[in-house]
């Protein structure tokens, strides 16, 4: 389809289109975008860019999390392969129930731990939004995008916001680049692969998480991983109440494992008879795994899920340490998850910042909370 012959509506949603509340129009109003706040200056800055290409034959798109670039994409080049990749496995289903409600099913969506080295696309799209990212993350994906080029192939950086210290990241690994377009908002530069990278980067670091009294273990992280270089002080002290309250025989399940060091603790300190892992992840799926081999665990299983896992009534104790945003909608599945999964006399550990919240869902699903205090952080403690 032309898109100067007919104009496209494109409805972008979370749950259901009853939140669609805005609107708006891109390419001289050939594209209409209707969603629930608006789309972000680092999509938009893209939408606009896309139609300036020419003739891509394989289109990448890294850090989009609603899939409105590539339906645009799809539309605008219909013989280029089109792909979007997200680390997270929330943000990957969010794209493909999006591009499903537009009739869009030509566009590939990955949710993998890393793009790959083999120089496959022609031009790439990095969206880098305020606090979207770490430090290292971002260094890492300007080095992984740069290897996922061909030679001759663009890379355009969508970022929000004025940050000179991306600049210089991307002059360093592409030896240059250009701004293609500035707003009040952000701006975009436009970098050329020109040769391939004389040195990698290794950002994989490795440390020892000790426990008072208990075994050691190893663990590796990479950026993208909560946390890296360093165990959380909430996973710290998580993973001590945890071990110290284990008992012979539990089946374990730990949900949001990040490097796995909560579940991997308790299963080198006692005799479990299983471990689950589960994140939204694919980078803490992929180093949990790493990380059971590493400190020699046999029985258990790592799954990558954004909904918390089908079994019921399998476990005896669950540890989650969820994030702190979305208006606790994430805390809620951790906790509903940990009552569905337990089994009668089954424990639940969540840690938090504060806990009044947590504590008070907790007592209204459970009909029990007890609050832990350690290391500043408070663990919610409630028995099925």
């Amino acid at each position: 389809m032309d898109s100067k012959d007919k104009e496209l509506s494109i409805c972008i949603a979370n749950h259901d289109q009853k939140n669609l509340v805005k609107e708006e129009s891109f390419l001289g109003n050939h594209y209409k975008v209707i969603s629930r706040s608006g789309l972000n200056v680092t999509e938009i800055q893209i939408i606009e860019i896309l139609k300036e290409l020419s003739a891509p034959e394989r289109i990448f798109f890294l850090g989009n999390r609603t899939g409105v670039c590539g339906i645009i994409a799809r539309y605008l080049y219909p013989e280029a392969e089109i792909t979007m990749h997200c680390l997270d496995l929330y943000y990957a289903n969010k794209i493909k129930r999006n591009l499903s409600r537009n009739g869009v099913s030509s566009v590939t969506v990955w949710c993998k731990p890393y793009i790959g080295q083999k120089e496959v696309f022609d031009v790439i799209f990095l969206q880098l939004s305020k606090g979207g990212a770490t430090k290292e993350l971002v260094l890492d994906f300007i080095q992984q995008v740069h290897q996922a080029l061909q030679t001759g192939g663009k890379c355009f950086f969508s970022l929000e916001g004025n940050d000179p210290w991306i600049q210089k990241q991307v002059e360093k690994v592409f030896g240059g680049f250009s701004v293609y377009s500035q707003v009040k908002a952000g701006y975009c530069i436009v970098t050329t692969k020109k040769e391939r990278l004389k040195r990698v980067r290794n950002f994989q670091a490795e440390f020892i998480l000790t426990i008072f009294g208990k075994k050691p273990i190893r663990l590796i992280t990479v950026p993208g991983v909560f946390s890296h270089r360093e165990i959380d002080q909430g996973a710290l002290a998580l993973a001590e109440i945890s071990v110290s309250e284990s008992q012979r025989g539990d089946a374990v399940l730990d949900m949001g494992c990040g490097c796995g060091a909560v579940g991997i603790s308790v299963a080198v300190n006692q005799d479990v008879s299983r471990v689950c892992f589960v994140d939204s992840n694919s980078r803490a799926v992929s180093i949990t795994e790493k990380n059971c081999h590493l400190n020699g665990l046999e029985r258990y299983e790592v799954v990558m899920s954004d909904t918390g896992i089908k079994e019921e009534g399998g476990f005896t104790l669950f540890t989650g340490n969820p994030p702190y945003f979305s208006h606790y909608k994430i805390s809620e599945l951790f906790i509903n998850s940990a009552y569905k999964a337990l089994k009668p006399g089954g424990r639940a550990y969540i840690v938090a910042k504060t806990a009044t919240w947590h504590r008070k869902f907790m007592q209204n699903v459970f009909g029990n909370a007890e609050v832990i205090n350690r290391r500043g952080y408070e663990i919610i403690k409630s028995i099925r």
